[in-house]
């Protein structure tokens, strides 16, 4: 133990400089939080609603049967390497409400499979169940975004109940 915190000591300063000059970054855990807003709420000047990430509004619904959801920017040489994604408030509205998870380029680059976002929130509701991505990384060593991409059927998206909501967690760093 005492080796460790000696280690830790030393090293941390020389982390630091590394990533000051262009170094690569640890991974690190984030949380994105995406939820259905109706109009009026947080500026939201939409009819039929909009959508929030972590609290800052993003675009408005679509009004048709597909969306990408932009939930962050990866920057250049940003390489992502596990990810978990669950609902918080299941979706209601619409038929069926189904994401998968990529980028600008192919929103299905992480998870082909798609993830039934109407499931009752449980402590066992959440993909992928292994941790394992379709992909890892990026498709470009530019920057791009990580989107959510949203399929509904019958229904269009704008039909998605203010309130539904879901969370993304994504290990990300930065290359050197």
């Amino acid at each position: 133990m005492k080796i460790l915190a000696l280690f830790l000591l030393l090293a941390w300063p020389a982390l630091a400089q590394l990533q000051s000059i262009g170094g690569p970054t640890p991974p690190n855990w984030n949380k994105y939080s995406l939820v259905a807003i109706a109009n009026g709420v947080n500026g939201c000047a939409a009819a039929d609603g909009c959508w929030q990430v972590n609290g800052v509004l993003g675009a408005n619904k679509t009004a048709g049967l597909t969306q990408n959801i932009t939930i962050f920017a990866i920057p250049a040489r940003g390489f992502v390497s596990r990810l978990r994604i669950k609902t918080a408030v299941a979706f209601t509205g619409t038929a069926t409400a189904i994401a998968t998870l990529g980028t600008t380029a192919s929103n299905v680059f992480y998870l082909t499979a798609t993830y039934n976002l109407q499931t009752a929130v449980s402590d066992t509701n959440y993909a992928p169940s292994t941790g394992a991505l379709a992909n890892v990384g990026s498709d470009t060593a530019a920057g791009t975004n990580f989107v959510l991409g949203l399929t509904t059927t019958v229904q269009n998206i704008t039909s998605i109940a203010a309130g539904s909501a879901v969370d993304i967690w994504v290990l990300w760093s930065t290359l050197p």
